[in-house]
């Protein structure tokens, strides 16, 4: 994968693809930005392109270097994250890195060091880079990757240049989606609903997806129309495991493109619907649901999906959105 391959972003590509062209790329990057767009995919490009043996301010993608680190076999390239079993980065695995950046690269090249999770190094493994990281040595870069910037030390920003990665477009999704074989209806589809994580989008088979849309359609009828909610509730059960919050995120993902497809019906704008299956079916309810009601609920949905960003408790998040849906004055 060069520059070119990855999607969105144009902006720190360019910042980056003119640095290594003038040579001004500074030792220590921090790329932060949420899950899915891209910072590992241009973190593993940068260190193709300082060792490319073609090109300066781009990955070839055919030389002996790029395919070698493609294959995670470059000797100049280092990618350390949490060792498994253990919740954070420890001093050790940083002093090995330590060792390794007083190396001569081979071949001529650089050594990259790229840090995925750099918030989970613990305060002692931070500090242990702290001297590294201000002055890295001619040949030597680091690339620290996270997706929670206010979890990196202080000590650590202030030592590195901070590229702050944005979600992808929708538009982009959908031309990635299609690019991959995707139908336009269906990567619309998709691309609605994954938050700008085109990682996830791309690795979802239409069938898991299609099957969790079809869960999330009838809890969504359940509350709406009977007002059910032992269901939905149970999605929450798990509180905050990582299980529980991936599964309850997806489903109000639904919620919102549900709200938005009934604001759609609603004012007889049937090519917009997104869920085109469920046609007739959204028909039927934006009859017997107020306007201004169905644009609260796009609204409140996205609040929602913005507060699971955070630290949530999802069991008053779920019972809130229990009692706007009993609210709602369904006909």
């Amino acid at each position: 994968m060069s520059f070119k391959d990855i999607v969105g972003n144009e902006q720190i590509k360019k910042i980056l693809k003119l640095s290594l062209r003038e040579n001004r790329l500074p030792g220590s990057l921090l790329f932060a930005g949420p899950p899915g767009v891209g910072k590992t995919a241009t973190a593993l490009t940068v260190a193709k392109a300082l060792n490319c043996q073609q090109l300066k301010d781009e990955a070839c993608d055919r030389c002996h270097s790029c395919r070698l680190v493609d294959r995670g076999q470059h000797p100049n390239v280092r990618f350390i994250t949490r060792e498994k079993n253990r919740e954070q980065i420890v001093k050790d695995q940083v002093d090995e890195i330590k060792y390794l950046a007083r190396l001569r690269p081979w071949q001529g090249g650089r050594l990259v060091f790229i840090i995925d999770q750099a918030e989970r190094m613990n305060e002692t493994a931070a500090n242990s880079l702290l001297k590294t990281l201000e002055e890295p040595g001619a040949s030597v870069y680091f690339i620290l990757i996270t997706e929670d910037l206010s979890a990196i030390l202080p000590t650590i920003r202030s030592r590195c240049q901070v590229l702050k990665f944005k979600r992808i477009s929708q538009e982009d999704l959908e031309r990635a989606l299609e690019s991959r074989g995707l139908p336009p209806d269906r990567a619309a589809l998709v691309a609605s609903t994954t938050d700008g994580n085109l990682e996830l989008a791309l690795n979802l088979s239409w069938e898991e997806f299609i099957a969790g849309r079809n869960r999330a359609w009838m809890l969504f009828t359940n509350l709406l129309e009977k007002g059910e909610a032992e269901d939905f509730l149970n999605l929450v059960s798990g509180g905050a495991r990582k299980d529980s919050l991936d599964s309850f995120k997806e489903t109000l993902s639904f919620f919102s493109v549900f709200f938005r497809d009934l604001l759609a019906a609603r004012k007889g704008g049937v090519a917009s619907v997104l869920n085109s299956d469920l046609q007739s079916e959204l028909e039927g309810l934006a009859r017997k649901v107020p306007e201004d009601r169905v644009a609260e609920g796009v609204k409140q949905m996205e609040g929602y999906l913005g507060s699971l960003k955070k630290n949530p408790n999802l069991g008053i998040i779920g019972n809130e959105i229990v009692i706007f849906f009993r609210n709602i004055n369904y006909d």
